[in-house]
């Protein structure tokens, strides 16, 4: 028999959960309230329907960690998610600045059996188009980047993956995708400026310069010594 699927406000919430963990940002009610652009008794009531069905536990302080069964749930919705941006990006060839907006229409509707043909035809890939690792599918360590503010003058890296959060922002996405901050460009380091909070980085393939704000340095992981 197959197992009932939450329902898209909760499969929401589960993949907001998860990759608050997994980005490290403390997972409390204010900030999932603040991250879904919802009210505080909205979230909560959500928080403890969910509470209620064994996908989260909710701790005295506010603090909410997923149940096992929310974790499983959790890695499915976002293994669609990631499959389709990869099956927009690598097949229907949309910019990679879009995928994220679109693969949040189709991932609801994407069955088992869809998602065995999405991997048997896009070769079961091991990462998002922006560099983040699908859950079920990556194989390798835990990924050693950091974020670019963090990097010193002189240095070369490789941009390795933008931090999650950031794909709701199509504005910051676009600006990546226009100024090539993308995984797999390679970057020299030219200029910390923190008296104005910009870094000047050269695209090493382009051979030409970008100015990158701090905060969205915060955003670009990136590996050192490429």
């Amino acid at each position: 028999m197959e197992i009932t699927r939450p329902t898209e406000t909760v499969e929401d919430y589960l993949q907001l959960i998860y990759t608050m963990h997994r980005e490290g940002t403390p997972v409390i009610a204010a900030r999932v309230k603040e991250r879904k652009g919802v009210s505080a008794p909205t979230a909560w009531a959500t928080l403890k329907r969910m509470e209620r069905d064994g996908l989260v536990e909710l701790g005295g302080d506010h603090h909410i960690v997923l149940s096992q069964s929310g974790l499983e749930k959790a890695e499915s919705i976002i293994r669609r998610h990631m499959l389709a941006e990869r099956l927009l990006t690598d097949i229907l060839k949309l910019d990679w600045a879009d995928v994220h907006d679109e693969a949040h229409k189709m991932e609801h509707a994407i069955s088992p059996l869809i998602e065995r043909q999405i991997l048997k035809l896009l070769g079961t890939p091991e990462t998002c188009p922006h560099g983040n690792p699908i859950p079920g599918l990556h194989s390798g360590r835990p990924s050693e980047a950091v974020p670019l503010r963090q990097v010193e003058e002189g240095s070369n890296v490789v941009v390795n993956n933008i931090a999650e959060h950031a794909e709701d922002d199509a504005d910051l996405m676009h600006y990546l995708q226009r100024s090539s901050l993308v995984p797999g460009t390679r970057l020299r380091i030219d200029e910390v400026a923190r008296s104005n909070a910009t870094i000047t980085v050269t695209l090493l393939d382009e051979d030409r310069k970008v100015v990158v704000g701090m905060a969205t340095a915060d955003l670009i992981l990136v590996l050192e010594g490429r």
